[in-house]
């Protein structure tokens, strides 16, 4: 390695040229003006001044010199001269200047006294840059920005320093001197790793769910297949090393580079890496890391290679800050196996050194950081879907204890979040095991639909785990999630909906119509669904099914999947599946209910189908509702009754009409009293072939997405 500094050397004289003027200049200064002499030295001359770094990566480069001189104590003004200089090969320039500015620079010029001096190497703007602002405060807040993953090998890099120069002899032969040195804008990271010779990995056998044997399988690692690379570097930063304000448009990733073992100690590894300088916060998913990739062999009985596999780490930098001309080095001694998919990597932690970037190499002794913290998480979401228990690692270099911060459930029959936090630490739902590194859900769900108490609304557990003796070392809040079997999300409506394309308006009813100009009823106004009344509810249910014990029904797809013919007064829509009647103990995996704002007279089944067809709420589409089946408005009645969800199902005297199902029609009576009758008794029973709809949307199959472009306009028919 190369170490690099330089100097500035000044020399002044009684008779200088009347304006400032740059001439070339090597060797000793022969000075027959006053000036200045400006040398740059990049030498093996190990000094304090030195700038340790790496030649073959250009560490070392000085490409071109702005320089930026000042009256002592005045680097808050603009700079009294300022020049730039392409080195070209040159290690030395000369600046002259005119006797007045002499005077002025250094307050009279006389042995002793000193201006400041400030330089940026490399910078990558044009000259024109310093015009508006020279102070030093201003250039150390330039902008400069760059993607490191362009080559290997850098061009150079952007430096600054500042310092003062002091006249040592007005005399013209005796030069006046100072020293700047400069420190590199960017931070430095380097990885290497070793690998044990060998992982075995015991795995048992069962037969009919009992252990009975176990077989070793011996991993070796294919150490020329080996690759690291840096995630999240930072592409925006400031001449002065300052910390640029951050969005996810300035991180970026290297490309995965080859470890090699280039010294033959069996330690593996590659270019450095490079970022601007960046702080963040503890558990951010922003943090930088180095992603390990090692491909693993097994072995046979006969200790031969029977195949391979690729294994992932995630290896995390140390601390919250990466600064300015600071080198990180990272030693890893890998000994397990790792994550055996892209995404779910393995998290390990390694040797940590952190350095100035004037260090030749890495001292252990004197470099290691003792107390380099780290604390993260694989992921701050966790979904449990109908599971009593969940476990999952973290990684920290110090003690760790967990912060729970809140269990909620929310209650349809209040409208209200229940707080269950004390209830959770009581009943320890959720643990913390530091000696494992591991959190754990341990929740038991009532998911009895007979009973009035099941669960039908996710518990969210939300908590951190932070450092024992210093709480700014978090993974942030992390949150998990606990679905029951059957479980309702509230979705608001906008309270647009459209029949065939007709919208319904603030303040007055309108009626829509199939292609043949038949009424398919009234929407009712937007303003009147306003939460005060029976039937007014602005809320679309969302209901998840993956459990139905206690009921007779079964979970499925409810649809008829074949050509529809109820809905042929409807010319744009094609290949529309509505619920069918053999269907009619089915409920659909996943559905949403229509609110209030899809409230209708009663219709004949033909329209009621059609209108179902037709309709279209909140960005939903038009071609995708349908009437519900028989056991799906059975299962919402009850989950009524049981206060679960408000009533989307008015009770009434059968001769005053019920709701339409794929098979007949199902009566409220109230009191917890439901009928149902095909559509021949439904007829006999009621003397009346009207009765009302309530709409179906299938989100299990369609999603759970709006069209985001038609939430208030009509979007045409989708059943694709």
């Amino acid at each position: 390695m190369k170490k690099s500094f330089f100097i500035i050397a000044l020399a002044a004289a009684a008779v200088a040229p009347s304006c400032m003027k740059e001439q070339p200049f090597t060797g000793t200064p022969e000075l027959e003006g006053g000036g200045i002499v400006l040398s740059f030295v990049c030498s093996d001359q190990a000094t304090k001044a030195t700038m340790a770094g790496d030649d073959d990566y250009n560490e070392n480069t000085l490409t071109t010199i702005d320089y930026f001189l000042y009256p002592e104590g005045k680097t808050d003004e603009n700079a009294f001269i300022r020049g730039r200089k392409t080195l070209g090969g040159a290690t030395s320039h000369n600046v002259l200047v005119n006797t007045s500015q002499l005077n002025t620079l250094f307050s009279g010029a006389s042995a002793g006294s000193k201006c400041d001096v400030f330089a940026i190497a490399n910078y990558p703007g044009a000259e024109s840059d310093f015009d508006a602002a020279s102070d030093t405060t201003s250039l150390k807040m330039l902008a400069i920005s760059k993607n490191f993953t362009s080559s290997t090998v850098q061009t150079d890099f952007v430096m600054y320093g500042r310092s003062k120069a002091t006249i040592i002899n007005k005399n013209k032969t005796q030069a006046a001197e100072g020293t700047i040195t400069l420190s590199r804008s960017a931070s430095k990271i380097t990885f290497e790793c070793h690998l044990t010779d060998t992982v075995k990995i015991k795995n048992y056998i069962y037969t009919d769910g009992v252990k009975t044997d176990s077989v070793t399988v011996s991993w070796v690692p294919i150490l020329s297949g080996m690759g690291a690379y840096l995630v999240n570097s930072f592409a925006d930063g400031k001449v002065g090393g300052e910390k640029a304000d951050m969005d996810e448009g300035q991180l970026f990733r290297y490309s995965q580079r080859t470890l090699t073992d280039a010294d033959g100690d069996q330690w593996y590894t590659c270019a450095p890496f490079y970022s601007y300088p960046q702080s963040w916060n503890s558990g951010d998913q922003r943090e930088p890391f180095i992603k390990l990739v090692v491909p693993w062999a097994y072995l046979n009985a006969q200790g031969n290679p029977a195949g391979q596999k690729q294994f992932y780490y995630k290896v995390p930098c140390p601390g919250l800050n990466m600064d300015s001309n600071t080198w990180y080095h990272i030693r890893l001694n890998v000994a397990i196996l790792g994550g055996d998919d892209f995404e779910a990597t393995l998290e390990v932690a390694g040797e940590y050194y952190v350095v100035p970037w004037n260090t030749q190499t890495i001292v252990r002794a004197d470099a290691e950081i003792k107390d380099a913290r780290y604390i993260s998480v694989q992921s701050n979401s966790y979904n449990m879907y109908n599971t009593k228990s969940m476990s999952a690692l973290i990684s920290s270099s110090h003690d760790a204890v967990m912060n729970l911060k809140s269990v909620t459930y929310y209650d349809f029959a209040n409208s209200t979040n229940k707080n269950l936090t004390s209830q959770a630490r009581s009943e320890e739902w959720i643990t913390y095991n530091d000696d494992t590194r591991t959190f754990s859900i341990n929740h038991t769900l009532n998911n009895d639909i007979s009973t009035n108490t099941f669960d039908s609304s996710p518990y969210i557990f939300t908590f951190e785990i932070k450092h024992a003796d210093n709480d700014a070392y978090t993974t942030g809040d992390i949150v998990v999630t606990q679905y029951p079997a059957m479980y309702i999300n509230e979705v608001q409506s906008n309270k647009y909906a459209f029949l065939n394309g007709t919208g319904n308006q603030a303040d007055s009813q309108v009626t829509g119509r199939d292609d043949e100009n038949t009424s398919l009823s009234s929407l009712p106004t937007r303003n009147s669904i306003n939460d005060s009344g029976s039937n007014t509810n602005s809320h679309m249910y969302r209901i998840r099914v993956t459990s139905v014990a206690g009921l007779d029904y079964t979970i499925g797809d409810t649809r008829m999947w074949a050509e529809n013919n109820t809905v042929t007064t409807l010319n744009n829509l094609s290949g529309y599946q509505e619920s069918a009647a053999a269907n009619e103990d089915m409920i659909a995996p996943e559905f949403m209910v229509a609110s209030s704002v899809g409230k209708t007279q009663a219709l004949t089944f033909k329209y009621a189908a059609t209108r179902c067809a037709a309709y279209q709420e909140n960005g939903f589409p038009a071609g995708r509702w349908r009437l519900p089946t028989k056991a799906e408005i059975m299962f919402l009645i009850t989950l009524s009754e049981k206060e679960k969800i408000p009533e989307l199902f008015t009770p009434g005297a059968i001769s005053t009409g019920g709701y339409w199902c794929s098979s007949g029609v199902v009566y409220p009576i109230g009191d917890g009293v439901v009928e149902y009758y095909d559509f021949d008794e439904a007829y006999s029973r009621s003397n009346r072939d009207t009765n009302y709809p309530r709409c179906i949307y299938d989100t299990w199959y369609w999603g759970q997405e709006p069209d985001a472009d038609h939430m208030t306009t009509w979007g045409g028919y989708q059943t694709n």
